[in-house]
């Protein structure tokens, strides 16, 4: 190779790697593709809203299938209404604004009533509230915060916590997706319809002597001697919780349904569906890695999960705890932790009438 050709080779192989890295740092310059599963996941376009919510304390009772009333107190959005148990379902969207005010007042229903007395503050299991102390009465506090992530979580009181839980001071605190409001999480399967149940159990003997003792003055209540005797699925015991749409699973055929569950209760409970095994999807306010399928869910006391029910066949079918005493009410079977799964034809037909119960299981 003569001199004129080696210069011209080297000038080739300079433009080269001149290019190259010129290549190089304009790579580094422009902006990244987005991701595949964030892209999938649609976040981007929702914009997230400020979503504003007030929660007062107040006293309620409860009325049993079977004549029991039970004194309690919880959490309202009505200035002037009782307690909700459990309270108001809380829904924003991920990355939406919260502005949280808990209100510690005198109950314009009831002005001797003060469970309060060292106040109360929030806590939402999966979220850091700021610790600012309990909410004496005559005072209010509000909690900002992002919901950053799905998932299905609770709010409860951390104030005299043993006492305010099993009065009724919890609710269900729901984030529903950026990505697609039809679904749970990103790329989990899509639903038609949503429900959420709060578990929970009350000792109606005590929950008196509580009451008294608010109402009348007296020694604080010792709730180690805690004995349940009646169950509750979003504070309903059967069969009433066949009385409101929205304490029963009602779809059509051919219909997918998520079914957000909550234990704010003190004690384990295994919800188990008759007919249908579901898919758990979600767990504690997190997508699971790897969802399974089950039909007897076991729950420690806090825990919550996402499930997905497939509506494969027309009926009527149990949705209830498989522990027994929780199905009873004050030890009397069926009562409790019941409620049930109710599938119609496309046309709204059902072949099993309304009262009866599928305990057969088919198959389960």
């Amino acid at each position: 190779m003569n001199t004129r050709g080696k210069t011209r080779l080297v000038l080739a192989l300079v433009l080269l790697g001149v290019a190259l890295l010129v290549i190089g740092a304009l790579a580094l310059q422009l902006p990244t593709a987005t991701p595949p599963q964030i892209a999938a996941a649609g976040l981007y376009p929702y914009t997230p809203q400020v979503r504003n919510f007030t929660l007062y304390v107040r006293d309620t009772v409860l009325k049993l299938p079977d004549g029991t009333l039970i004194h309690a107190f919880g959490y309202t959005d009505d200035l002037h209404g009782h307690a909700k148990i459990p309270g108001p379902v809380l829904t924003v969207t991920e990355g939406d604004m919260v502005n949280l005010t808990l209100v510690n007042d005198e109950d314009p229903t009831n002005t001797k009533f003060n469970a309060g007395g060292d106040g109360y503050a929030l806590a939402i299991d999966g979220f850091g509230l700021a610790d600012r102390g309990p909410v004496k009465m005559g005072q209010r506090y509000t909690y900002h915060f992002i919901a950053a992530r799905a998932g299905t979580y609770w709010y409860h009181c951390r104030v005299n916590a043993i006492q305010h839980l099993q009065m009724g001071l919890y609710g269900a605190f729901i984030v529903q997706s950026a990505a697609d409001a039809s679904s749970a999480y990103p790329n989990t399967p899509l639903f038609n319809k949503q429900y959420t149940f709060v578990l929970s159990e009350m000792d109606s003997v005590e929950h008196q002597q509580e009451y008294d003792i608010l109402h009348k003055g007296g020694p604080a209540l010792n709730w180690n001697n805690y004995q349940p005797d009646y169950f509750l699925m979003n504070g309903r015991a059967y069969p009433d919780t066949m009385m409101d749409p929205a304490d029963s699973i009602n779809g059509t055929l051919g219909q997918t349904v998520l079914v957000r569950l909550i234990n704010a209760g003190s004690e384990v409970h295994m919800m188990h569906t008759h007919g249908f095994h579901f898919l758990v999807i979600g767990a504690n306010g997190r997508k699971l890695d790897q969802s399974y399928y089950k039909d007897t869910l076991l729950m420690e006391p806090g825990e919550r999960y996402d499930i997905i029910l497939r509506l494969n066949q027309v009926g009527r079918f149990m949705f209830h705890d498989h522990i027994d005493e929780d199905a009873t009410n004050n030890g009397v079977y069926p009562g409790g932790m019941i409620t049930m799964i109710n599938v119609n034809n496309i046309d709204g037909t059902n072949p099993a009438p309304m009262p009866s119960m599928n305990t057969s299981g088919n198959g389960t």
